[in-house]
């Protein structure tokens, strides 16, 4: 892969000349828009992960995005790097966090040393290696965020919770109920139905409601494509210990967040029948040798 340095402003950046990311400029945009809208429970995340930064002098955020959490931890961390593949998500990291240095690449490639970092951070990155790329991508990636941490290092693993077989009750507000029907017609990475009850009362699939709840607010947007091609319903407790055994990460915490009755009431709507589930996970897996 042909790279070349470009420094600007005392600031390193390593960047690939053929930027193919899943994230151009129009979807990139996007997402920087939707930041101003975010609430307490959109940064629960970056609190839960600042609780291991305590006495951590180098953290990478792989898949850092515009540099939300960077722009967070170094407060608390002497050294911060933020990874990404697209040129176009990382242009706000400068203005977030000046202080990080920056790197264009593939997870499944870091250009980072080895043994180096004691925290890595993917928050919300490895779903998209896993649905978008190939298995082998996948474990790639998570050996080479081994390869970058020293002995006794962290990787904080942030991603979506698969929600589980099984159908539920809710009550679902009329306009929005247009909205989900609208968000079936569009969606293609499975089949999503839902069934009326009786007057607005639907029963939905556990994955459809919270791929809905988590979607909506991309229909009609540059990201409409990508994400109707793709699930929020990825991952689970067993298969991400054993995607970590097979790099040599050992799991250490597991903690679930982000309870989808919330989403669910901020449509207007509410549970009838059916217990509501925590939608994302943090997962902490060590380097131990």
């Amino acid at each position: 892969m042909s790279l070349y340095i470009w420094k600007k402003q005392q600031r390193g950046f390593l960047m690939d000349q053929n930027d193919d990311s899943l994230y151009g400029a129009s979807e990139a945009d996007f997402f920087r828009k939707r930041t101003k809208s975010w609430d307490k429970r959109d940064l629960e995340k970056f609190d839960l992960m600042l609780k291991y930064c305590e006495g951590c002098n180098r953290l990478v955020d792989i898949g850092c995005g515009w540099g939300k959490f960077l722009e967070i931890a170094s407060s608390h961390v002497d050294e911060v790097w933020g990874v990404d593949e697209s040129v176009e998500m990382t242009k706000g990291v400068e203005q977030n966090c000046p202080s990080a240095k920056v790197v264009i690449c593939r997870a499944d490639n870091l250009d980072l040393p080895s043994d180096y970092f004691d925290i890595a951070v993917t928050s919300q990155l490895l779903h998209e290696i896993k649905l978008f790329g190939m298995l082998d991508e996948l474990y790639k990636s998570l050996s080479e965020i081994k390869r970058v941490l020293a002995v006794g290092g962290k990787h904080l693993l942030v991603d979506h919770l698969d929600a589980g077989d099984g159908n539920v009750d809710v009550f679902l507000p009329p306009d929005k109920a247009n909205l989900l029907q609208e968000f079936e017609s569009k969606f293609e990475y499975y089949q999503a139905k839902h069934s009326v009850m009786a007057g607005d009362i639907i029963r939905i699939p556990r994955r459809t409601l919270q791929d809905f709840l988590t979607k909506d607010a991309y229909l009609n947007s540059p990201m409409e494509s990508m994400e109707m091609n793709e699930t929020h319903n990825v991952f689970t407790r067993e298969e991400t210990e054993q995607y970590l055994d097979a790099v040599g990460l050992a799991m250490q915490e597991w903690t679930e967040f982000t309870d989808i009755s919330h989403d669910l009431m901020k449509k207007g709507g509410r549970f009838i029948s059916g217990k509501p589930w925590m939608r994302k996970f943090l997962c902490v897996a060590v380097k131990t040798e």
